[in-house]
């Protein structure tokens, strides 16, 4: 089915769901859209009523979620209803189906009592948990399992602490399949970024055309030319990168995706910072949403734990003298 299949069939679909999200308050009626628009089960085996098709399908739907800054935690589900499928298919069916709100704490880990990281956490049920093995457990909300008040810098997916008091696993993902899991989300969270980086640079590109200051278009200043250039060439470094990683063979795709989800987590923020000092004092109100892509944006970088992924990025590609970047950066050392 892929290969009669392009990912860019999706994106006018995807556009028009978030859209129509945009048009209601209520996460529940969200989860319904995308169903509808056929969305959530992009990557979801066909057992549980998904389309089984390889990760790059879902990229330009995480993306227009990023430029569309949809309060629906969207990743989480594309990953639930891909990895749940083997385990709980009822469960999986229930999320391509839109009638399941599930989600996943991506900092912490059960043993400690606390979780957090959970994006809209105070709806969501079941709820997918790491676990000190490598593993992670599905808990259902109730006794023994309950959300505080949200917190964190995203305010259209804001995140939750799960409290943990004795609850049991309703299914547990071994170490393996958490591994699997992890690896899909570094490139749905790059293609969120991308998503959203771009739109702030759509936004700071048209105002600088349109805003006029001393009889002279904003766009005229060759300094603030230079700033767009170097932004729109960070667009474009997170959409190669994106390319690279899925392009490359398997034994070659870890530090790829790696590469690409930790550069997008570095300058997709740093696109939005720059695109508000285009628009000045304004770049900071209500009115424009830069701020609220900023926000989105560091909050995917804080779930998917970028400071310690650099770090251990860094040590893996200094450490390894058979990858093919060693050599550059033993040069540039």
């Amino acid at each position: 089915m892929a290969d009669d299949l392009d990912p860019s069939e999706f994106e006018e679909t995807a556009r028009a769901a978030m859209a129509a999200c945009a048009g209601t308050a209520d996460p529940a009626a969200r989860g319904r859209l995308l169903a509808e628009a056929g969305l959530l089960g992009v990557i979801a085996p066909e057992a549980v009523g998904g389309l089984d098709l390889p990760i790059r399908f879902a990229l330009p739907v995480v993306k227009a979620a990023g430029a569309g800054l949809l309060g629906y935690p969207l990743i989480e589900a594309l990953l639930l209803a891909r990895h749940l499928a083997p385990v709980d298919p009822a469960l999986a069916g229930a999320i391509v189906e839109g009638r399941t709100l599930a989600s996943i704490a991506w900092t912490g880990c059960a043993e400690d009592r606390s979780v957090n990281g959970l994006p809209m956490g105070e709806r969501a049920d079941p709820v997918l948990v790491f676990l000190r093995d490598g593993g992670a457990g599905l808990l259902s909300r109730g006794q023994g399992c309950h959300a505080l008040a949200s917190t964190g810098l995203d305010i259209d997916l804001p995140d939750s602490t799960l409290v943990l008091s004795g609850a049991k696993p309703r299914m547990v993902l071994d170490a393996a399949a958490v591994a699997a899991l992890r690896a899909d989300a570094a490139l749905l969270r790059a293609g969120f970024i991308e998503g959203a980086a771009a739109q702030c640079l759509a936004l700071a590109a048209d105002y600088a055309q349109e805003r006029v200051q001393f009889g002279k278009p904003l766009s005229a200043n060759q300094v603030l030319r230079h700033r767009l250039s170097r932004d729109a060439l960070a667009v474009e470094t997170i959409r190669a990168g994106l390319a690279r990683a899925l392009a490359e063979p398997a034994e070659g795709a870890a530090i790829a995706r790696e590469a690409v989800w930790l550069c997008a987590a570095q300058t997709g923020p740093a696109i939005a910072e720059s695109a508000i000092q285009v628009f000045g004092g304004m770049g900071f109100t209500w009115d424009v949403p830069l701020h609220r892509h900023l926000r989105q944006m560091q909050a995917q970088a804080t779930r998917g734990t970028a400071i310690e992924g650099i770090d251990a990025l860094a040590e893996a590609l200094l450490a390894d003298t058979e990858n093919e970047w060693y050599g550059d950066l033993a040069y540039a050392g």
